[in-house]
C-alpha cells in the first residue's frame, strides 16, 4: 500500500527528499515504528508523529493514503 511520509527540521536535512511528501509503499499491518526503522531513521531523532493532521503514537498501524510528518524535537534559543 502506498503512504505519504514527509520529515521536517533538521530530519529534513539528512533525508532532503523527504522535505515535501514523498510517496513510498509499505506492507501493510506494518507500525510507524517499524517504518521509522525501514527509513534508517532513529526513533529517538523524533519527537512527534502526525497521520493526517493527527498526532499518533509509533505503534499506530498506517493505512492506504495516509500522510504521515515526523517532527524533529525543538531546538533554538
Amino acid at each position: 500500500m502506498n503512504v505519504q511520509v514527509r520529515l521536517l527540521g533538521i530530519l529534513s536535512i539528512s533525508y532532503p527528499a523527504f522535505s515535501k511528501f514523498r510517496t513510498i509503499k509499505i506492507d501493510k499491518g506494518i507500525t510507524i515504528e517499524e517504518l521509522i526503522k525501514h527509513m534508517g531513521l532513529n526513533l529517538s531523532d523524533i519527537h512527534f508523529i502526525s497521520v493526517n493532521g493527527k498526532m499518533v503514537k509509533a505503534e499506530y498501524q498506517p493505512v492506504e493514503g495516509d500522510k504521515i510528518i515526523f517532527f524533529p524535537p525543538a531546538s533554538g534559543g
